[in-house]
């Protein structure tokens, strides 16, 4: 008996606090926002407005660690390790996002699948190789360009209060002129992002 009253009382309470909101629905969301490339790993944030229509209108910023290109490691026959093509690239990246929930008002849950878009300012930071660190921070080449993305993921409400969206698609860093051996840095991308709704 006692088994089925707690039983009864953990029903109670978790209907009681309701389904959470469709993803679709909400005014605003600001996450961490995490970028996994074919070139890099990127950490930043992502704020997201009150929808239009199907539409969420956002904005982000995102500081990507550039790991790919033609880098590689080789040892010589006393084991010591020499960096060929090493690459010491950072991008950062200002843009405006754009959500759009494809069944919006259509699904009765919690999550919404979506396509997003995005368009901004990327911004190279490329630090000489083979010299200290202060040294590095004195002689960073700043190499300007653009950066878009194309992407379909779905966006899910943990509850009234947290969100979750994973996405994957690709994305482009179109540079001025060549960075780190390219003008182009682009790849395939999985995006996650996780934080505060506001209702």
């Amino acid at each position: 008996m006692k088994k089925f009253i707690l039983l009864f009382i953990l029903s109670v309470a978790v209907l009681s606090a309701g389904q959470p909101k469709s993803m679709a629905e909400i005014h605003r969301f600001t996450a961490l926002d995490v970028h996994v490339t074919d070139f890099g790993t990127g950490f930043g944030a992502y704020r997201q407005f009150s929808p239009i229509g199907r539409f969420h209108p956002a904005i982000n910023a995102l500081f990507t660690m550039v790991s790919g290109g033609d880098e590689y490691t080789w040892y010589d026959i006393y084991g010591y390790a020499h960096v060929e093509n090493e690459v010491s690239l950072n991008i950062v990246n200002l843009g405006l996002n754009g959500k759009y929930h494809i069944f919006k008002g259509k699904i009765a849950n919690s999550f919404s699948p979506f396509l997003s878009a995005k368009i901004g300012y990327a911004l190279g930071l490329d630090t000489p190789e083979g010299e200290r660190f202060m040294d590095k921070i004195k002689h960073i080449d700043r190499v300007h360009g653009f950066n878009t993305g194309f992407f379909g993921g779905v966006d899910f409400a943990v509850d009234r209060k947290y969100g979750f969206s994973v996405a994957i698609g690709t994305q482009w860093n179109v540079f001025e002129k060549t960075v780190d051996g390219q003008k182009y840095w682009n790849g395939t991308t999985i995006v996650i992002q996780y934080g505060k709704i506001i209702p």
